[in-house]
């Protein structure tokens, strides 16, 4: 950049030589001019005379002088004026265009709307994600990359949080779904943000697409599935047994001649229990890739302790339950949300088999609160080492390494809850238990029918 603004005039600075000048040559002048028309003037007449006139050129003198000065300072403010201003709009013009390139060059979606959802910058990342051009989308409702029901819902939020304050993702991010162009859906990690720009609100999203993260998550996670199914397994065995005896007893007595009818209905009751309890385990088993839905709390707990119940009773373990049925819906896929409560009910089952104490106890209990649904697993086993803490849901942190444990549960359960807008966390002292601690947000959608 140039030292100084183009095309700027320049002012002549005054000259202390030039005001000598004047107050020497003005008296002489003078006093030829004096000589010249009064031949004979002399004497203290001639003398006043060149002084009142030195007198007069050296005020002449003095303010050109001062005019010259105010004119060179005024013409040098306003110089140095348009020189920062010069500077100011380069450094403007510089920050503005390196703005742009960052948000253009940026490898995660950046996108920006004003309060009234309409988008105003779509970068090149952006639309790499949704497979848009900028100039589709430019001018248009942020909502078009949204699947239902956050399509019809965003809006809404948009408002709520202008007039409340209140923020659902603002300033929290979470993971949903983003909608593209050929009407795909596919997993990102969304962060907005929100900021004012001369009075009017705006919101700035970072998108990131996570697929294969998801992706690996969805192995692990069927991964640990398969090994929690195995350590079911003989409590599984157990279960299926008695009922298998009752109708082999049963049959027997059937063909002893006894009462065909009513010996008949125990067996199909019987058989009835046994798919129940099959069904139950092939759907914890299989790989899940429903969407989320409405799921009541209740129902997964019921589910889930119909597999793990026998195992606690075989060791000895107290179950309380506090469970209300008419727990409002929380937004989860049933089958994850039972993988994340077997998985605390396995852990608080390992935790008091490492204890000798005489009662083992597991509390189960869940409550509703003004925007969600916590639920908690506690026990009266030995905590958590203070060294592990909140370490605890990180990948391959485990306390059961020598009996094979991976570490990967609490993680995996961990990314399940938090997907689903939720959190998880542990409170524990060492000698007295550890309670993990599940929240929710409630469902936005209706719930169509109970879970099966």
């Amino acid at each position: 950049m140039p030292d100084s603004p183009r095309n700027l005039p320049a002012f002549p600075s005054p000259s202390l030589l030039g005001v000598v000048l004047r107050l020497a040559l003005l008296p002489a002048v003078t006093m030829v001019v004096l000589r010249l028309l009064w031949p004979g003037l002399d004497g203290w007449i001639h003398d006043g005379c060149v002084l009142l006139m030195g007198g007069f050129a050296a005020a002449l003198a003095a303010s050109r002088y001062a005019r010259l000065l105010t004119t060179a300072q005024r013409a040098d403010a306003d110089q140095a004026a348009l020189l920062a201003q010069e500077r100011l709009r380069h450094s403007a013009e510089e920050h503005l265009a390196r703005t742009r390139a960052i948000v253009a060059t940026a490898t995660e979606g950046i996108v920006t709307i004003d309060q009234d959802g309409i988008i105003d910058t779509f970068n090149s990342a952006a639309e790499r994600l949704f497979g848009y051009r900028a100039e589709e989308v430019l001018g248009r409702n942020v909502s078009m990359l949204m699947p239902a029901p956050w399509q019809q819902q965003h809006d809404g939020y948009l408002q709520n949080y202008l007039r409340t304050g209140i923020a659902r993702i603002i300033g929290i991010g979470r993971e949903v779904l983003g909608l593209r162009k050929d009407g795909t859906t596919f997993p990102i990690d969304l962060s907005v943000g929100a900021g004012t720009m001369r009075g009017r609100p705006f919101f700035t999203a970072l998108i990131r697409d996570v697929t294969e993260r998801k992706d690996m998550q969805t192995k692990l996670a069927q991964t640990e599935r398969l090994a929690a199914v195995g350590e079911l397994s003989a409590g599984v065995a157990h279960e299926v047994n008695n009922p298998v005896n009752t109708i082999i007893n049963c049959a027997q007595l059937i063909a002893d001649g006894d009462d065909a009818p009513g010996n008949a209905r125990v067996i199909i009751e019987e058989g009835e229990r046994i798919a129940s309890i099959v069904k139950d385990l092939l759907q914890f088993a299989r790989d899940d890739r429903d969407r989320p839905q409405p799921t009541s709390i209740a129902d997964v707990v019921t589910r889930t302790l119909r597999l793990i119940g026998e195992n606690f009773k075989r060791h000895g373990i107290a179950l309380r339950l506090a469970v209300p049925p008419e727990l409002p819906a929380v937004n989860a896929r049933p089958q994850q949300l039972q993988q994340v409560l077997l998985n605390l009910l396995i852990n608080a089952k390992d935790a008091l088999l490492q204890e000798g104490k005489d009662t083992r106890t597991v509390h189960l209990s869940a409550a509703a609160e003004a925007d969600g649904v916590r639920m908690s697993v506690r026990d009266n086993g030995p905590g958590i080492p203070p060294q592990l803490g909140n370490h605890v849901f990180e990948p391959f942190v485990t306390t059961k390494r020598a009996r094979g444990g991976t570490g990967l549960g609490l993680s995996i359960s961990k990314g399940i809850v938090e997907g689903y807008g939720g959190t998880i966390e542990v409170v524990s002292s060492p000698g007295q238990g550890a309670d993990f601690r599940v929240w929710l947000p409630l469902s936005t959608e209706p719930r169509d029918a109970d879970l099966h």
